[in-house]
């Protein structure tokens, strides 16, 4: 505690985290509501190392593609839509740990390459 009687950042009860999903179809708001969530909770203006709220994207968890996969992604032909271009393990994996309070790193997907970054 400090002089003040108040609790020292190290001192406050640590708060489990919690995930809110929010999903719908291609061009249907998911971004334009997280961002409003973001920014109603103040978060959007806040280093990314200080917030205490984030956005997870399912696009961070596509597949690494294979030769063959990567070549029908350029000319188009790849359905990023489908389930199994998720690496949905990966992905549950990740939720967890950020449930259980673990440090995570989430992946960027490079969609001129077709792989993680």
């Amino acid at each position: 505690m400090n002089p003040a009687g108040l609790l020292c950042e190290s001192e406050r009860p640590r708060h489990r985290p919690f995930l809110i999903g929010v999903s719908g179809g291609t061009a249907s708001g998911k971004s334009t509501v997280c961002a409003k969530i973001m920014e109603l909770l103040g978060q959007n203006k806040v280093d990314h190392h200080h917030r205490k709220v984030t956005i997870v994207s399912q696009d961070s968890f596509y597949r690494i593609l294979t030769p063959e996969q990567k070549a029908k992604a350029l000319k188009g032909q790849y359905n990023f839509d489908h389930p199994d271009a998720f690496d949905t393990e990966f992905m549950c994996q990740t939720l967890k740990d950020i449930v259980e309070g673990k440090v995570v790193e989430v992946p960027t997907y490079d969609f001129v390459t077709h792989s993680r970054q």
